[in-house]
């Protein structure tokens, strides 16, 4: 799938993060899975939301950045915080281009 513009990439996460339809899609994530689906280990969902790293968050399974829609609930999985960040700066490091350096052998 090509790469999104910017434009596009900030459109889709003010979508997904704002508004009725997210909070439903996000509230029925919360209520239908109890484990990370990351490290499949258990959430606790009491713990608050923006700072504690074991706290809930929804994952985006195919990335907002990547063309992944942002209020599908199939799309839309439980995570720990920490994982979720993890898995994010993996996806992003890999996408990003890899310099590579040549030496011509004779002038060795």
């Amino acid at each position: 799938m090509a790469q999104l513009t910017e434009q596009e990439i900030e459109r889709r996460t003010r979508q997904a993060r704002s508004g009725r339809p997210w909070r439903r899609v996000q509230t029925r994530v919360f209520a239908e899975e109890t484990h990370c689906w990351i490290c499949h280990r258990w959430v606790d969902q009491s713990l608050p939301g923006t700072t504690h790293p074991w706290a809930r968050t929804v994952d985006h399974v195919h990335p907002l950045w990547l063309g992944g829609d942002p209020l599908d609930r199939t799309n839309c999985r439980l995570a720990h915080r920490r994982c979720n960040t993890a898995r994010n700066n993996q996806l992003r490091a890999a996408q990003r281009p890899r310099p590579s350096f040549t030496v011509d052998a004779t002038s060795l």
